[in-house]
């Protein structure tokens, strides 16, 4: 009853349009951390002197971390609460993402990525925390489908905005969107969210609990299921978004503009 009262009571204290806008944004970190930047691969590539390689690498070392990372800020979350790890998380992207724009070589550069991808983790996995602290599964099923038609809004932006942004002012400028991003998602949190947890768990983090509980979802079947099910589908689209960038525009010949065009009409399908 108090965890439910708690609930109720940030649900009054933020509006239902606050908290699609709040889960648009945080879901939305994830297309427009990895297309914003597709456009301006194959020119990181040739101003570093890098491989392509090591160019793919910026993406690769990001979902690893993006991945990882939820690992880890799910119990932490569940101790501390919503608010702080998502503000930690948040100043961490932006300031990474900040890094990843002057960065002077491509080691920085992937080095600035590892860290965004690990910030990125706790606002896309606190999002879906907070549906669960706030609403019912019904309600909740409802709230997220508004919440992830925000994510397609910005997935279909992000490419062509990350195209405009490396033809007119280079590759950096299309870094710097990202932590603009960041910064404006951290001034709305900060200023309009509150804390969604009802009642935090302060054994979320012992070593026992952590384990136990990754052992009870590494057993279930649906669990499984989905994972392979995620990682055959998305080993295809992880393909096409390493690679696609250097064949439309260095092989077909398709400006950086074009090709953000190109990824918006994929994104909108």
């Amino acid at each position: 009853r108090p965890a439910a009262s708690a609930a109720l009571s940030q649900t009054t204290a933020m509006s239902p349009g606050l908290v699609v806008l709040i889960l648009s944004l945080l879901l939305g970190l994830q297309p427009v951390t990895t297309d914003l930047y597709l456009p301006a691969l194959p020119a990181m590539k040739e101003g570093f002197g890098a491989t392509m390689t090591q160019a793919q690498l910026t993406l690769s070392a990001l979902l690893l971390a993006f991945g990882c990372s939820q690992l880890a800020w799910g119990p932490l979350s569940d101790r501390i609460g919503r608010r702080p790890v998502l503000l930690i998380g948040m100043v961490a992207y932006t300031v990474s993402a900040l890094g990843c724009a002057l960065a002077t070589s491509m080691e920085m550069l992937i080095l600035g990525r590892m860290v965004q991808g690990a910030a990125m983790g706790a606002g896309v996995m606190c999002a879906r925390a907070i549906v669960r602290d706030l609403y019912k599964p019904l309600d909740g099923a409802r709230v997220m489908s508004k919440g992830l038609s925000g994510l397609g809004v910005i997935a279909c932006l992000s490419a062509p905005l990350g195209g405009l942004l490396s033809d007119w002012m280079g590759w950096r400028a299309a870094m710097l969107a990202l932590a603009v991003f960041g910064a404006a998602t951290l001034g709305l949190l900060g200023w309009r969210f509150s804390e969604s947890l009802g009642q935090r768990n302060p054994r979320a983090t012992h070593p026992s609990v952590v384990l136990r509980t990754w052992g009870q979802i590494l057993r279930h079947p649906t669990f499984i299921t989905f994972s392979v099910l995620t990682a055959a589908s998305y080993g295809g689209l992880f393909t096409f978004l390493a690679s696609s960038s250097f064949v439309f525009i260095k092989v077909l010949g398709l400006s950086k503009t074009a090709y953000g065009l190109l990824m918006c009409s994929m994104s909108f399908a």
